[in-house]
């Protein structure tokens, strides 16, 4: 345990070490938070969503949400279909048709002829007129017949085996030898009751029936065997390969069921009413649209709301694999889907952070725009993605780093700006708080050189004897506010206000290059204030400051007693500056020589003897700041009192 505490110890000096020393901007402190925080909480998003994906608990709103993707394809121009809709039953009778009209459909098509035609119907029951219908097959060859897996199905436990049915509904021993092929017609929704696959091949009995789409586009392209490696997860038909689930159900892609395939009356091309030319060498589908042995399937086109029937399947399949190229479709891998999810939630993670939160609900928006463009071109391509895992990891990351920042980040920026709001002006705040989280200012603590001015208010133990305790405060109140309005104007920080005397500090906690000129400004102004408001004043409401200004090294940081915390500064600066406020007279400002070396013009300087402070061996050099201004002028009564 010990070894394996060394070594995070030692990881984690490497790292700090190494952070540290990051060019701009990436060794901002505040920077490093906000990707460390992001790409936490991106990687523990992708860890529940990555429980979910593989729970199925979403898997339904998957499906919906993965419906979104759906959009008509264009048929091939080569399949139609016949279909047998109200108009038909209304003028041919109602169902079961005898076989004779259905002979004599192919007799009429056999005239123009077709490429192939395929019947989504079952012939399952033996009738009066299957020999002439059988002698009809055999005259036309390329006539393929539907068969369907009954109720009582077999699925398969174990994974790469086709869905097998205990019993499937063939034609007729009369019919089954005349037509040219056989393909299932079996359609299995999900469990919302939309179609999205299509088993490309059922098995009974040894013997595997192939879809009637596929069996009719493999007829089509004279290909004589379909291979079906579902261990490879494809369905191979000559060239064409299908991508098909681990029971080797295929993902349609779906035409306009109101404008995509041609599709005829029945009863129109009984009759002749349909021109040869829409027909010919075409694949023609005949089926049910009308209400007879067909269902209705819900598909994903509308998400769901548009409606087909199976002829239309078996149609859009054969339609899907012959298209050049074809228009399989699969679904993305789960690597890919888990790369997927992990790319658009650290995208949220490393950049949602730094954005203020109308911008970062924005930016949200823009990548759930660039996730569905991205799905859409996939989908083009054949890729089907599951975009709910993806967009759910990227909502939940915003909506994470959001409460992240609230709790954390703008919480601990709301308790810096109301500490540092009663030291420094207020358009200082915000970039004092943003000077903390770059780490340029350290809390725990840090050594400047600092100009710091003592500030000791002198006549309040007479003042006090004198007047009403309310009288007193009012007026020493006034007496401080008349010296901070002059620190805040030169961008000073109040160190300590303690009730007659302040502090005042510049160059902390912000660089300031010019902080000793600032100082003694602040003095001067200090002094012409109070000269200008004692004018108006009686005797006993006169006080006076004796001022020292001072120059050189402190320690600046927070400072926490009984759950208080104050932004204070240490060392022996500050006592200077208190001793030599000390020697000066009433409203006299005295500075250490550092300070003096740097006054601005205006300011006339004097140097007075050196005297003795508390703590030095040697004598400290004085020098008495004023005014360059006649004081007359100074006190000007016609001036506005401050």
């Amino acid at each position: 345990m010990n070894g394996y505490s060394s070594l995070l110890a030692r990881a984690d000096r490497f790292f700090s070490n190494r952070l540290t020393h990051l060019p701009p901007p990436f060794n901002d402190a505040r920077l490093r938070l906000r990707l460390q925080a992001g790409a936490a909480i991106a990687l523990g998003v992708c860890f529940f969503v990555y429980l979910l994906l593989f729970s199925n608990l979403l898997a339904p709103f998957n499906r919906f949400a993965t419906d979104f993707l759906y959009h008509p394809i264009s048929p091939h121009p080569d399949i139609a279909i016949i279909a047998i809709d109200s108009k038909s039953l209304d003028e041919l009778g109602p169902w079961p048709w005898s076989r004779a009209i259905h002979a004599a459909l192919l007799d009429r098509l056999e005239n123009i002829p077709p490429r192939l035609v395929a019947f989504d119907l079952l012939f399952a029951q033996p009738t009066p007129d299957d020999s002439s219908f059988a002698a009809t097959l055999q005259a036309n060859h390329n006539v393929l017949v539907a068969t369907s897996g009954v109720a009582a199905a077999a699925y398969p436990n174990e994974a790469d085996a086709l869905r097998a049915f205990d019993v499937v509904i063939l034609p007729d021993a009369t019919l089954r030898d005349a037509f040219s092929g056989i393909g299932h017609r079996t359609i299995i929704p999900d469990s919302d009751g939309v179609v999205r696959h299509i088993p490309s091949a059922i098995q009974s009995a040894g013997v595997t029936y192939p879809a009637l789409g596929l069996a009719a586009a493999a007829h089509a392209l004279g290909i004589q065997e379909i291979q079906y490696d579902l261990a490879a997860r494809v369905v191979r038909a000559g060239i064409v390969q299908i991508p098909v689930d681990e029971h080797g159900n295929a993902l349609l892609n779906f035409t306009s069921p109101s404008s995509g395939i041609p599709t005829y009356s029945y009863v129109d091309v009984f009759r002749g009413s349909v021109p040869a030319s829409a027909l010919q060498d075409k694949i023609v589908f005949i089926g049910g649209t009308g209400s007879i042995e067909t269902e209705e399937y819900a598909i994903p086109l509308n998400f769901g709301e548009a409606r087909t029937h199976n002829v239309n399947l078996q149609a859009d399949l054969a339609s899907m694999l012959l298209n050049s190229p074809p228009n399989t479709l699969q679904t993305q891998e789960a690597l890919g889907q888990l790369a997927l999810t992990l790319a658009f939630a650290l995208l949220a993670g490393l950049t949602l952070p730094h954005l203020r939160p109308l911008y970062s609900i924005a930016i949200t928006l823009v990548y759930l725009l660039g996730l569905l463009l991205y799905a859409f071109e996939a989908f083009n391509r054949g890729t089907v993605i599951q975009i709910l895992y993806p967009a759910l990891a990227l909502i939940l990351t915003a909506l994470s780093i959001t409460a992240f920042r609230y709790l954390f980040e703008e919480r601990r920026r709301h308790f810096l700006a109301s500490l540092f709001r009663r030291y420094v002006p207020a358009e200082s705040v915000g970039r004092v708080v943003d000077a903390i989280d770059r780490g340029e200012l350290p809390l725990s603590g840090a050594r400047r050189i600092v100009t710091v001015l003592y500030a000791d208010l002198r006549g309040f133990t007479t003042l006090s004897e004198e007047l009403s305790a309310e009288t007193v405060l009012a007026t020493v109140n006034r007496y401080m506010e008349l010296a901070l309005q002059a620190i805040q104007a030169e961008g000073g920080t109040i160190s300590k206000p303690m009730g007659d005397a302040l502090i005042a500090i510049w160059n902390a906690p912000l660089d300031q290059p010019d902080h000793c000129e600032r100082g003694l400004r602040t003095a001067i102004q200090i002094r012409r204030n109070l000269m200008r408001y004692q004018q108006k004043r009686s005797a006993e409401e006169k006080l006076n400051f004796g001022i020292g200004l001072a120059t050189g090294w402190a320690v600046l940081g927070n400072v926490s007693a009984l759950g208080k915390v104050e932004y204070t500064l240490v060392g022996d600066t500050v006592n200077v500056a208190a001793r030599i406020s000390a020697f000066a007279n009433n409203n006299q400002i005295l500075t250490d020589a550092t300070t003096a070396r740097q006054a601005p013009e205006g300011i006339v300087l004097r140097e007075l003897s050196p005297v003795r402070v508390r703590g030095r061996k040697e004598p400290l050099a004085v020098w008495e700041a004023r005014d360059q201004e006649p004081l007359e002028e100074v006190m000007n009564p016609d001036e506005p009192e401050v």
